[in-house]
């Protein structure tokens, strides 16, 4: 608009008349007026339009984050001003043509504006911007700053994430993979995609995993990741998490979902060479203590190995269980597992409900160091009966040995199958051990020059051999010990091995103070019950003229390992 200013001038002049006269002066007012016209704001050199922080191809605005724009103008007329951002570069006096993206409050001349815009999920990846200060009347040329702030802004869309699996289950100790359908949308600059997979449902897109991560891996689509697995069995949790190179995360469906890795159980197995039949003390051949009766703490030593390792996924015992059948090799395998295999003398199964080892983990023989140790030790403690087979040198079973067959069973029921000892076998020893029917041989009342009735005593095999026997006694006096006074001598009572023989037969044999072997050829025993027995035939003659009176001795039998039959 142009503006004129008018003036009028007041011309004055003076009439000069004959005579002088006082001038007379006088004044008017003039009005003045003016019309100031509308001058649009200028941007201020060097703080036009710019984004604040940048974004650019490698540092675009994530949608849902904002962009901050900031401009100075400087209004010729002083009035407030306003940052105005539009998608075109055409403004319809103090708005935008097309999309008005922000408008900043109104500032005063001289002082920065400033406006922000979220970026949206249907933007494309370049949003073209222009920037205008405006008065109330109009609005500058577009302006941006010439540097690298100016537009257009970048926005970074989230991955696609929708799909998220893995291909378990797997072995202890293998690979597994886990697999996304998963990409980027944006195309421009080096985009690519980063899959974490973590042991809990908690994850920074700063940091990563929180609490534990299985795997990552980045791929400009469809990443995988892989782990070894962990050896104890059972469910592993495994969230699945995708981000951009931006550290920008997926909200997709398939974001923070659980794809379960499950290790498989395995059965275990036991090494025959790491089993140990052991005596009592742990050394030796076994060795029988309880005449009569059961003799306890024998063990059976063994390394249990579980690729699931020796402990389960809660940190108790992966193996659960174990049992041993202990036999002499004579039997096979097959033919000691059956309850009615159990024979006190050579086989003692598990099943027999009667016979009770005792099994247990053992640190002793190889200790548990935690989930990626797959070796455990146990020990079973076990009793045995007073005559179970000797294997020693010189005894009938000599050519055979003591073995045991061991099996153990994991948490999951999985078992190592009866595994035989083939390595380390043992002996057993020859346990002597005898009693007696009776510790009494009263011949009762015998007249001079006349000969009892026949006495018994009864031999017993209380250990694992059958027995002869050493005899020897002492003179038979009225004031035993001493013998001071009246005797009768030791040789007036003879034995036999066989009944009815009497003392005046030929095979009966006088008794002597020295011990003299006699071929007792008592029968090992092989029922627990019932002892095997043989005995020995007691005669006494007392002599003519023998002083009337009670008359007292010891007679010694002693038991010896049968020579001919069970050994020496």
């Amino acid at each position: 608009m142009t503006n004129k200013i008018l003036a009028i001038f007041l011309i004055c002049s003076i009439i000069i008349s004959g005579g002088f006269r006082k001038p007379i002066v006088e004044a008017d007012n003039a009005t003045t007026s003016v019309e100031v016209g509308n001058t649009v704001p200028a941007f201020t050199s060097g703080q036009e339009p710019h984004e604040s922080p940048v974004s650019a191809t490698s540092t675009p605005t994530n949608v849902g984050d904002s962009v901050t724009f900031k401009a100075t103008a400087t209004d010729a007329n002083n009035d407030q001003w306003k940052l105005l951002i539009c998608s075109s570069n055409t403004v319809n006096a103090t708005s935008c043509a097309a999309t008005t993206y922000c408008t900043s409050a109104l500032t005063d001349s001289g002082s920065e504006a400033s406006c922000s815009r979220t970026a949206l999920v249907g933007d494309t990846e370049i949003v073209n911007w222009y920037g205008f200060a405006c008065d109330s009347v109009g609005c500058s040329a577009e302006s941006h700053k010439t540097d690298d702030s100016g537009p257009p802004f970048h926005v970074n869309h989230r991955p696609v994430f929708t799909v998220f699996s893995d291909d378990s289950p797997k072995d202890p100790n293998a690979t597994v993979t886990w697999s996304t359908t998963s990409s980027d949308p944006d195309t421009l600059g080096s985009d690519y995609v980063q899959l974490y997979v973590c042991k809990t449902n908690a994850f920074s897109t700063s940091t990563g995993c929180i609490g534990g991560e299985w795997c990552h891996a980045t791929s400009t689509s469809n990443p995988t990741c892989n782990t070894t697995t962990p050896r104890p069995d059972g469910d592993y949790d495994s969230y699945g998490f995708v981000i951009d190179n931006h550290n920008f995360a997926s909200n997709d469906t398939a974001q923070g979902t659980n794809s379960t890795m499950t290790v498989s159980n395995v059965a275990p197995s036991i090494s025959a060479d790491s089993i140990y039949l052991l005596d009592t003390d742990g050394s030796g051949s076994l060795t029988l203590l309880n005449e009569r009766g059961e003799t306890s703490g024998f063990t059976v030593t063994f390394v249990v190995k579980d690729d699931n390792s020796c402990k389960n996924i809660s940190n108790g015992n992966e193996i659960s269980s174990a049992l041993i059948n202990v036999r002499m090799s004579e039997i096979s395998q097959a033919n000691c597992t059956a309850s009615g295999n159990y024979n006190p003398n050579n086989c003692y199964p598990d099943a027999y409900a009667s016979w009770n080892p005792s099994c247990a983990a053992s640190s002793t023989v190889n200790d548990c160091t935690g989930d990626t140790d797959t070796d455990v030790g146990w020990a079973c403690t076990f009793p045995l009966q007073y005559h179970a087979d000797p294997t020693v040198a010189g005894t009938p079973k000599a050519a055979y040995n003591w073995v045991s067959a061991v099996k153990a069973t994991d948490d999951n029921n999985a078992d190592t199958g009866l595994v035989d000892s083939t390595t380390y076998s043992n002996e057993m020893d020859k346990f002597l051990a005898y009693d007696l029917s009776t510790t009494t041989l009263a011949y009762g009342t015998v007249s001079p020059n006349n000969d009892s009735s026949e006495k018994t005593i009864s031999v017993l095999a209380t250990g694992n051999v059958g027995l002869d026997e050493m005899l020897s006694g002492t003179d038979m006096c009225t004031d035993y010990p001493t013998c001071s006074g009246n005797t009768i001598a030791v040789g007036q009572q003879k034995y036999n091995l066989t009944s009815g023989k009497g003392w005046a037969d030929g095979s009966s044999v006088a008794l002597s103070t020295s011990p003299t072997e006699a071929e007792l050829d008592c029968a090992k025993t092989t029922v627990t019950e019932s002892p095997a027995s043989a005995s020995d035939y007691w005669y006494l003659r007392v002599p003519s003229g023998q002083a009337v009176g009670t008359y007292t001795g010891q007679n010694t039998i002693e038991g010896k390992v049968d020579n001919e039959t069970y050994g020496s």
